[in-house]
């Protein structure tokens, strides 16, 4: 492979990656700041951005016709934490919620690698495959390579280690702050945890291959 295909075939996968995170995450956290900037309360602006949170997971689950254990992961947090905040009215919990989901997704990765099922490579894979072509041939020519099974276990430990770090500071933040500013803070912390972590992998990923 020559390195000027290798580099296309690196940047498009990081562009599906990008892409892909960004409807994941950056869906939500736009929702929140739009409704935000038009004048919505706090507890409004963080109900939009749970609300569309919760429409892209239960859209991609119909899109793909499947539901898979970290999805449904999600959807339950996103509808319990609806419901007790319907409930209770306090703003605060839907904002911890937001938090709780990504305590839950760092503890599934790191839990992932002590049965021996990193989620980072079912994650990968889908990125592979919605990239299609070349990438996905190339990820399942390369995936059980022992350089990629140690990297599947390093990428799902660290990013389940970030994440409940994040998880724990932005919990922290939500009770210790006044809601309107602990809410943006805790937005702001988020993005630079996942721009960090995308950084990361990528960065890794082309260290990985040239190993491999």
């Amino acid at each position: 492979m020559t390195q000027h295909t290798e580099a296309k075939r690196g940047t498009s996968l990081a562009r599906t990656m990008i892409s892909t995170l960004f409807l994941d995450i950056g869906l939500s956290v736009l929702a929140y700041y739009v409704a935000e900037l038009l004048g919505a309360s706090t507890y409004v602006s963080l109900l939009a951005g749970t609300v569309v949170a919760g429409v892209r997971t239960i859209w991609v689950a119909v899109a793909q016709r499947r539901v898979d254990p970290l999805s449904l992961t999600l959807m339950l947090l996103f509808g319990a934490g609806l419901g007790l905040s319907f409930l209770s009215g306090d703003p605060r919990l839907l904002l911890a919620k937001e938090s709780a989901t990504t305590f839950v997704a760092g503890a599934l990765l790191v839990g992932s690698c002590l049965i021996r099922r990193p989620l980072a490579y079912y994650a990968a894979r889908r990125f592979a495959r919605s990239a299609g072509g070349d990438e996905r041939d190339e990820f399942e020519a390369t995936a059980q390579g022992a350089a990629m099974r140690r990297r599947w276990y390093r990428v799902s430990l660290v990013w389940g280690g970030v994440l409940l770090a994040d998880a724990v500071l932005r919990i922290g933040v939500v009770y210790a702050l006044p809601l309107g500013v602990a809410a943006n803070i805790s937005q702001a912390l988020m993005i630079v945890a996942f721009a960090a972590l995308i950084g990361w992998t990528l960065l890794t990923r082309h260290q990985t291959t040239r190993v491999a």
